[in-house]
């Protein structure tokens, strides 16, 4: 858009991946458990198996999200092959709610609902959603100044001798 600035671009927490690393974990330690005779080559197999399924999962979690806070929107992009775009003016968001487990206000990470009339927008695992939600409401109290500066300024007269002019 016309005049449009990039502000900041959200960030991942590495949380995101706990499951995918867990089965990558489970990849490495899986052929070092002994098991029975002959297992070695079964093991290596499903070793190699998890580290193929860690990372389509953590392809599959990214998905080639990118969130981006503008002066006029926030922008949600998904997609790998096909990609999706969602758009929230910042002019319409009503509010911004931050939710945070315990292990997420232990690590900063956490998930920020945007509202706009019916629609929620849920941004998660989000690196250090508080400063997030801060841009965006100081964003949205730019907007809300910059519209109550225009609605009060008045509005230009016409020149009285114009108008006597164009009434004879």
């Amino acid at each position: 858009m016309e005049g449009e600035q990039i502000i900041c671009e959200a960030r991942f927490h590495y949380m995101l991946y706990w499951l995918p690393a867990l089965l990558l974990l489970i990849a490495i330690v899986l052929p070092f458990i002994s098991i029975g005779e002959d297992t070695l080559k079964y093991r290596l197999i499903f070793s190699g198996i998890f580290i193929v399924l860690a990372a389509l999962w953590a392809v599959v979690i990214n998905n080639g999200k990118r969130f981006i806070l503008t002066n006029k929107r926030i922008i949600l992009k998904t997609g790998i092959i096909m990609r999706e775009s969602n758009e929230l003016m910042l002019r319409k968001c009503e509010g911004i709610k931050v939710s945070q487990s315990i292990m997420g206000r232990i690590l900063n990470y956490g998930d920020v609902m945007v509202t706009t009339g019916e629609v929620v927008d849920v941004f998660q695992y989000i690196w250090d959603p508080m400063g997030f939600s801060t841009k965006v409401n100081e964003q949205i109290d730019k907007i809300n100044q910059s519209i109550a500066s225009a609605s009060a300024q008045p509005e230009p007269q016409e020149d009285n001798k114009q108008l006597a002019i164009t009434k004879k």
